[in-house]
């Protein structure tokens, strides 16, 4: 498993946050999400065998497309 750090912007309430983690864990090969409206940051643990960082970015956009996700240097 690895876990990496994402920033997320277009957040706008908690919930925002919640649906974000809802499709992330539905993603095949990812363990956990813990998104952070207050912070505007994910952390996602997955399987780098079954699940590309590039696929990540790319479920968080498909829920809003007015989210944009990079990796944080936190």
């Amino acid at each position: 498993m690895q876990t990496v750090k994402l920033n997320i912007s277009g957040m706008h309430c908690t919930s925002c946050a919640m649906n974000i983690d809802g499709e992330l864990e539905d993603t095949e090969g990812v363990k956990e999400s813990k998104t952070n409206y207050a912070k505007q940051l994910t952390e996602v643990t997955f399987d780098p065998e079954k699940v590309s960082i590039e696929k990540l970015i790319s479920v968080i956009k498909k829920v809003d497309d007015t989210y944009n996700a990079e990796i944080s240097n936190e």
